[in-house]
């Protein structure tokens, strides 16, 4: 019955450098019964995913493939955490309060690839997230490759003290399209997108002044354009 795709917010301080997977189910919702899902998953939540070390939310999905649809995200847990399986009576839950209200539900998991992230220490929570996923083609080492490339971005962040949040996930399991890298940027309000979306404003320049005059081309957009079949972008938005 579970479906996993990816991410959230969470301390790095409390499982630094652990494996950590994220649990997602992305859910079509009977547009006449939206109200009632969101209340059923808010009462399967609170008797079956709280008070363990992963915790379970529901979001919006405003833009993308999944637009119109919700998501429901599970985490951090472990490889061994996949292994428990639910009950019965946790499955029946799941179905009046979950399964009555919605049309499908699709799962993909995503494992935090803690090399390639930022986070600086100030941000704090966010009920937004842009989830930027690259589509990686059929090349042996695509995924490396593209690892590679977003890892580099990850260090200039890092020297440039970057304000901003950028969590970066892979499907353990490779997935049929091939999307299988996304990058997370939690974000609190709309109008960040007035002078950037994703990266720092001006954030190839940054780039350059450290690494060199073409570099950004080089490291960063030809590997793209050399290993990937594009991108898409999809908003979340957190159901409180």
């Amino acid at each position: 019955m579970r479906l996993l795709i990816l991410f959230l917010m969470f301390s790095t301080s409390v499982m630094a450098q652990e494996t950590m997977i994220y649990e997602n189910i992305i859910l079509t919702p009977n547009k006449k019964l939206e109200g009632k899902l969101i209340s059923g998953v808010k009462l399967h939540n609170a008797k079956y995913h709280t008070g363990g070390k992963s915790t379970a939310s529901i979001y919006s999905i405003l833009t993308g493939p999944n637009s119109g649809k919700f998501v429901w995200l599970d985490g951090p847990m472990t490889y061994a955490d996949l292994d428990q399986q639910p009950d019965a009576a946790h499955m029946a839950d799941w179905g009046k309060n979950i399964q009555s209200y919605i049309t499908d539900e699709k799962i993909k998991h995503a494992k935090l690839h803690w090399e390639a992230s930022y986070t600086p220490a100030e941000f704090g929570s966010s009920d937004y997230l842009l989830i930027r996923t690259f589509k990686l083609n059929n090349k042996a080492n695509s995924m490396a490759k593209v690892l590679e490339a977003i890892t580099k971005i990850k260090e200039v962040l890092v020297a440039t003290n970057a304000s901003i949040v950028r969590r970066v996930y892979v499907s353990p399991f490779r997935s049929e399209n091939g999307e299988d890298i996304s990058l997370v940027y939690p974000f609190k309000s709309f109008t960040r997108f007035e002078k950037s979306n994703g990266l720092p404003e001006n954030f190839a320049a940054s780039y350059e002044k450290i690494n060199g005059m073409g570099s950004w081309r080089r490291d960063i957009a030809e590997v793209l354009e050399t290993y990937t079949n594009g991108r898409y972008d999809e908003i979340r938005v957190l159901q409180k």
